[in-house]
């Protein structure tokens, strides 16, 4: 039975929530808060497996209990937003940066068409996380020892940074854009599992902490240096012979957008002149295509498990022998900085 805390200073949203937990039939909830205040002391008091953090609340809003719970009883965060956009929907990324796992949309009411959609993805959502351990924060790493095949991509000028990410994502790739300067020299593609009502507020947050300008990925242009490509929620992003981004609708898969199906097409295209990168995230996504790209010569890193909030596609690619180097996320721009200057003394 997994335990669940709600914390929502509507009677309303809780009552609902409540309702929604309890149809699962293997969830209980075992406390309530009203405040952000309140939620810290049930959670040191109740010590449950998750907790459904709204983030407009008094005395203590979401994203500060967020980071109170974070410091004093790690526990798995899901912030469910009210809102999709606008200064709610920030905070809920700020929240993510200080711990909290992923964003939901608050289920719409019952009977309404989405209903019964956003229920099961709220339960499924609830029971994936609460197998999580979450960590208080990123610590540093010794980086992982010289390897031939690192100094065999010493001459290599890469011209590409492919990124995938999923749980915990939006916190690591603020950590790793906010590094980047706004002179850097390659465009940098993402996919990151999320709902997708939640991208375009995704895209403007990440826009508004980095140097680098952020956009959705649009199908037929070519990416640029210094622009952060962000595939779309509805479909695969690949890029073409040419260079260009393509949107796949075709291509089955447990993820839309997948990490594999873009890191292979960068593959193809791009070889030896690609970096790709495997961040934090539940599941194997990623792992296969960052695999194909190591084959072709391109330089791969994944994320440690000390700086992952869930170390299960980077731990993936690290059994596939897919990753030249494993980093912690703190470490990850300066080393996408030492790779487009080609220094042999990194590699």
């Amino acid at each position: 039975m997994y335990k669940v805390l709600i914390a929502d200073d509507s009677p309303t949203a809780r009552q609902a929530l409540s309702l929604i937990l309890r149809r699962a039939g293997d969830m209980q909830v075992v406390g309530e808060a009203a405040s952000g205040r309140e939620a810290v002391r049930l959670t040191e008091e109740l010590r449950p497996d998750v907790i459904l953090m709204d983030i407009t609340m008094p005395e203590m809003d979401g994203l500060q209990a967020t980071g109170e719970i974070m410091h004093l009883a790690p526990t798995p965060i899901v912030v469910v937003s009210g809102s999709l956009d606008g200064r709610e929907t920030e905070i809920a990324f700020q929240a993510i940066r200080a711990g909290a796992l992923t964003v939901l949309p608050k289920p719409s009411g019952p009977g309404t068409a989405r209903f019964d959609a956003e229920a099961t993805k709220l339960i499924n959502t609830v029971r994936a996380m609460a197998g999580v351990s979450v960590i208080h924060h990123w610590r540093k790493r010794t980086p992982t020892p010289k390897s031939s095949k690192e100094t065999m991509h010493a001459h290599t000028r890469p011209e590409i940074v492919g990124i995938v990410s999923s749980t915990g994502g939006p916190a690591a790739l603020s950590e790793i854009l906010s590094r980047l300067p706004a002179h850097f020299p390659l465009p940098v593609v993402v996919v990151q599992h999320i709902a997708p009502d939640f991208l375009p507020s995704l895209i403007k947050w990440l826009g508004s902490i980095s140097s680098l300008a952020v956009h959705a990925a649009e199908p037929g242009t070519r990416p640029v240096p210094g622009t952060v490509y962000v595939a779309p929620g509805h479909a695969h992003l690949c890029v073409d012979s040419m260079r260009r981004f393509v949107l796949d609708t075709e291509t089955p898969g447990r993820h839309v957008p997948s990490g594999d199906v873009l890191f292979e097409s960068v593959a193809k295209c791009y070889g030896a002149k690609a970096i790709g990168v495997v961040l934090t995230g539940m599941g194997d996504d990623g792992a296969r295509g960052l695999r194909m790209m190591y084959d072709t010569g391109a330089f791969t890193i994944a994320q440690d498990e000390e700086s992952s909030a869930v170390y299960g596609m980077p731990c993936e690619a690290v059994t596939r022998g897919a990753a030249c180097k494993v980093l912690p996320v703190t470490e990850i721009a300066d080393a996408l900085m030492k790779l487009t200057r080609v220094e042999e003394k990194y590699l």
